[in-house]
């Protein structure tokens, strides 16, 4: 799996200890931590900032200190669909695009749009892909350790204009 960037996190007891560490990678830390993570139902039921810090606490002390890593390493964040750019094969109105790239980016982006066009398309992976995706964007892994599926195309991205593809 890919599983980059590795939240580096320390022991909140101890600040000289590294729980999780990008330079000594234990997945197993950091399933055990999600393992015991509160669902999210739970999370907003808190009243407060500190009841909420407490319900994690009881969980698993690292609880917090990886959803303050998860939350403050995100840059992307979510925008509605303007009027007329809804994808019509996916019946309702709410419809919302992830945006996920630093400005420098998505400049370059615009500017191969402007010059190429775009279409909406989708991109089905393995959930445990999605944090590293969200953080770096789409990667090639054709010919490495990381690729998990065919090539029947050649190497590369594999995307669809249709989500039930």
């Amino acid at each position: 799996t890919i599983f980059e960037p590795y939240p580096l996190v320390f022991d909140p007891d101890n600040p000289k200890i590294k729980v999780l560490d990008p330079d000594n990678k234990i997945m197993t830390t950091v399933i055990s931590i999600l393992d015991k993570m509160p669902s999210v139902e739970m999370m907003t039921q808190a009243t407060d900032f500190v009841s909420m810090k407490q319900t994690m606490d009881k969980a698993h002390k690292m609880c917090f200190p990886l959803l303050q890593w998860i939350i403050t390493s995100n840059r992307s964040h979510i925008v509605q669909l303007p009027k007329g750019r809804n994808i019509k094969s996916m019946v309702t109105p709410y419809q919302y695009l992830l945006l996920s790239a630093p400005p420098e980016k998505e400049e370059k982006f615009n500017e191969l749009k402007r010059k190429h066009g775009s279409i909406f398309a989708f991109h089905g992976s393995s959930t445990e892909n999605w944090h590293s995706i969200l953080r770096k964007g789409l990667v090639n892994a054709s010919g490495t350790k990381l690729q998990v599926n065919g090539a029947a195309y050649g190497s590369g991205i594999y995307l669809s204009p249709s989500a039930a593809t």
